[in-house]
């Protein structure tokens, strides 16, 4: 144990740990232990090899196999089960078709309220302009009425005389 101690004193630690299993026991049961499968030996395969390399099948064999790897109600089995996925498949392909068909529709109404809305956005935008530019000529024109009220404040040559006149008959009384 003093051994142990000292390599761990000798060695810095980076305070990392490896990783462990996610719920694994400490020690794992031989009971979960996968068994892998029995591999043959390979004396077996190469003499079992050689022996079909060298075997010429008689047309008796052929035969024999061809009857026994092919029965006719596998083969029909196969005819009907093949017609049912072809069915089924051309099914699906016909919903599909007809969902691709209720989209795009769906799509196209979508799109034509779109443009309308976009339409509708843009001759608000217009209008907006427009006001804006009309309450900008209001406001100038305001100013402006407001600047000749004030720069209006020369008398003029009338305004003079009549106030001479009051102001020499005010004198005189």
């Amino acid at each position: 144990m003093t051994t142990i101690a000292k390599d761990e004193k000798l060695r810095p630690r980076s305070g990392r740990t490896p990783l462990k299993p996610i719920n694994s026991p400490v020690t794992p049961s031989t009971a979960t232990k996968l068994k892998p499968k029995p591999k043959p030996k390979p004396e077996q395969e190469c003499i079992d090899k050689n022996q079909n390399q060298n075997h010429i099948p008689a047309a008796a064999d052929l035969i024999k196999e061809e009857t026994e790897n092919k029965p006719v109600t596998n083969i029909e089995s196969l005819d009907t089960s093949l017609a049912e996925e072809l069915s089924a498949i051309r099914k699906k392909l016909e919903r599909l078709r007809l969902e691709k068909e209720r989209t795009e529709k769906m799509l196209d109404e979508r799109e034509v309220i779109l443009d309308m809305q976009m339409k509708g956005l843009q001759n608000r935008g217009e209008i907006q302009k427009m006001l804006e530019i009309e309450v900008d000529r209001l406001y100038r024109l305001n100013q402006l009425k407001s600047y000749c009220i004030r720069v209006s404040s020369i008398r003029s040559l009338r305004e003079k005389e009549q106030e001479k006149k009051t102001t020499g008959a005010a004198n005189s009384q």
